[in-house]
């Protein structure tokens, strides 16, 4: 049926009669965001199918309960408190990223928007939830944002690492040459050996820099056992650092598949991440290495006993020039992610304050026959 209508300008529109092939219920669980809708007093009434797999729950669970109580017991009180808050103002909360632990304990990045249900008259009679994860996305946008950052450094770093190794190298020479020529005892020797100290920590930090700037097109691979990598860090790691071999416990799963890969920078991270580790102890505890195969992946795990990492800092810790240490320039840990980037793996980290920190690489097997590149 189709009916015409005369709107104020005069001009007819043609009106007609659908009938839609959904109900209300179809359409909801055809949204990709969780939704939740309640009444005023926080009963369930709508719980849709994205919403179910959010939260490991069926509507039979959920349907005619107080959505709250189906929420993890940390998150109970501050989700009535938003709650109670768009009912009561009639404000919606939307725009932010709230970190969120499930009943299953896993935590995610929900980008919730809150809104109040108003009936004919305006009266507040309940709220929509709109839940939406956004782990994925925001992790991958911080991926993105890392790259862009070590692309700039690395725009810069070829030319600041060849400025500075002309003046750092003749300021060390002059150094040296004024060394020699005064007395072990003199008083000056001590403020020379301090400036020869500062020259080698900037020509470390321009080879850093130029490390991360390295071009991965360039870079030849080769068939390579990962545990010969591993043991060869772990054995130069302890005689630079002249720890006891107990301080760092070996374990490798033997007869490992090759992956392709250059074993000098794949040294480099393992001596990053040791010396990571080193650093995270504080002078006491232990270092965990070991490898395993998990399906088509080769797997490291460096572990530490040391204080952990903050929540808030996890997240950031591969960023260029981000540290928490007093001595750090944060260029150690991105040029972890650089190198694993280039190798087409991933790396990542699990962390608890008090609790230590693991990082673990995963390199994707290659046949033998296989080329690498």
């Amino acid at each position: 049926m189709r009916d015409h209508i005369t709107t104020a300008d005069n001009s007819n529109v043609l009106l007609r009669n659908v009938q839609f092939p959904l109900d209300d219920e179809q359409m909801m669980d055809s949204i990709a965001t969780a939704v939740i809708v309640t009444d005023a007093e926080g009963y369930v009434y709508r719980f849709n199918k994205a919403a179910e797999m959010m939260f490991g729950l069926s509507k039979e669970q959920v349907l005619g309960t107080k959505y709250y109580y189906k929420m993890a017991p940390e998150e109970e009180n501050r989700i009535q408190s938003r709650f109670h808050h768009v009912l009561k103002t009639g404000k919606t909360f939307c725009g932010q990223d709230v970190s969120f632990t499930l009943r299953n304990g896993n935590k995610v990045l929900l980008n919730p928007h809150v809104s109040v249900l108003r009936d004919k008259k305006g009266n507040h009679i309940g709220i929509i939830m709109l839940l939406e994860d956004v782990t994925e996305t925001r992790r991958m946008q911080r991926l993105v944002q890392r790259q862009e950052k070590l692309t700039a450094i690395g725009e810069l770093a070829v030319g600041i690492a060849h400025e500075l190794r002309n003046p750092l190298s003749a300021i060390k020479g002059f150094a040296r040459v004024i060394q020699k020529n005064l007395e072990q005892d003199n008083v000056n020797q001590e403020y020379l050996e301090i400036i020869i100290k500062e020259v080698d920590r900037l020509s470390r930090l321009s080879q850093e820099l130029l490390n991360t700037a390295r071009n991965p097109n360039s870079i030849p691979y080769y068939a390579l056992q990962i545990n010969d990598v591993v043991m060869q860090s772990v054995e130069a790691f302890n005689m630079e650092k002249y720890m006891p071999q107990a301080y760092v416990q070996v374990h490798l799963e033997p007869d490992l598949p090759l992956i392709w890969g250059e074993a000098e920078r794949l040294k480099q991270v393992m001596m990053n991440l040791l010396y990571n580790a080193y650093q995270a102890l504080d002078n006491s505890g232990y270092i965990y290495v070991d490898t395993s195969r998990q399906g088509d992946w080769v797997q490291i795990r460096v572990t530490d006993t040391g204080s952990g990492i903050e929540p808030d800092k996890l997240e950031r810790i591969f960023d260029p020039f981000f540290t928490t240490k007093l001595e750090g320039n944060g260029l150690g840990l991105a040029l972890v992610h650089s190198i694993i980037s280039q190798h087409y793996e991933y790396v990542e980290v699990k962390s608890e304050p008090g609790q230590g920190a693991t990082f673990i690489i995963r390199l994707p097997i290659r046949e033998r026959g296989e080329k690498g590149g």
